[in-house]
């Protein structure tokens, strides 16, 4: 299930703005479409320098779940950031039950329910650092693109 906040007041603008958010999940999901490029072709370039600098973030919890280690994860947003979160999840072989996202300006605050490929919480503390450290990187956008395309840290 994807709930997205209200962006206008009339529901007719709600109603085609859903409509072209669910064409573009659905282009992604058939593999019509590669959300990397998606991004790349629908980000503006930043003008300017960044007014805010927001340190990164990453924390990994087990008690706040019976069933999944609860990642919080916070930085300065940006366009991709969230795919680029997700992948590294992936990447680490963790499986995403629920994920709660939310900005703040330009501050993102997500919070990812995860458990291993076996079901169960991350509990090794050299798999919680790596994960840490990799999701830190990613919030710093010094972490290669999945595919091979390398990215420069963003200034």
């Amino acid at each position: 299930t994807i709930l997205i906040s209200r962006e206008f007041d009339r529901d007719e603008d709600e109603r085609r703005r859903a409509e072209r958010v669910g064409r573009l999940i659905e282009d992604v999901l058939s593999g019509k479409s590669w959300l990397p490029e998606m991004i790349e072709k629908r980000t503006k370039p930043r003008r300017g320098a960044k007014v805010f600098r927001i340190q990164p973030r990453a924390e990994i919890r087990n008690t706040l779940s019976n069933r999944f280690s609860v990642i919080e994860v916070e930085g300065l947003d940006r366009p991709g950031l969230l795919s680029e979160i997700t992948g590294a999840l992936s990447d680490l072989s963790l499986d995403i039950a629920s994920a709660h996202i939310t900005t703040f300006g330009e501050k993102v605050i997500d919070t990812f329910y995860v458990t291993d490929l076996t079901g169960q919480k991350i509990d090794s503390p050299t798999r919680m650092a790596a994960i840490k450290n990799r999701l830190i990187a990613v919030l710093e956008g010094t972490v290669p693109e999945r595919g091979g395309k390398a990215k420069a840290a963003a200034e």
